[in-house]
């Protein structure tokens, strides 16, 4: 299952600023690092993402198993800042192409909410 922080405020919808909130939380966490080619890489599990126009951060529950720290502090991030939480079926499929974790539904971050895990 994943679970998904989308940047929006609730209960009125606004947009949670700044607009990198997701990249620069994922790397304060330990979830992303830069790699030798000066990109940045981000855990198999984890993924930010754009979802109806919204940065968002897109997990797989298993984060809580390895790392159970990061697990911890995003969500009381995503709680403390009242940002929508919700859960999907799937697998984060990375920007190069990788799968997060075979044999799940195929899930595209970019897509829309409702459009981005397919059964």
């Amino acid at each position: 299952m994943l679970i998904v922080i989308e940047g929006v405020v609730l209960p009125d919808r606004r947009k949670f600023r700044p607009s990198d909130w997701a990249e620069m939380l994922l790397e304060g966490v330990g979830l992303a690092h830069f790699g030798p080619n000066h990109k940045i890489h981000y855990e198999d599990d984890v993924e930010p993402a754009t979802i109806d126009g919204y940065s968002s951060i897109i997990f797989d529950e298993a984060i809580e198993q390895s790392h159970s720290e990061a697990y911890v502090e995003l969500l009381h991030f995503a709680t403390k800042n009242n940002l929508n939480i919700f859960m999907k079926e799937g697998i984060i499929q990375h920007q190069d192409g990788r799968a997060s974790r075979e044999g799940h539904a195929p899930c595209d971050p970019h897509l829309p909410a409702k459009e981005k895990c397919r059964a």
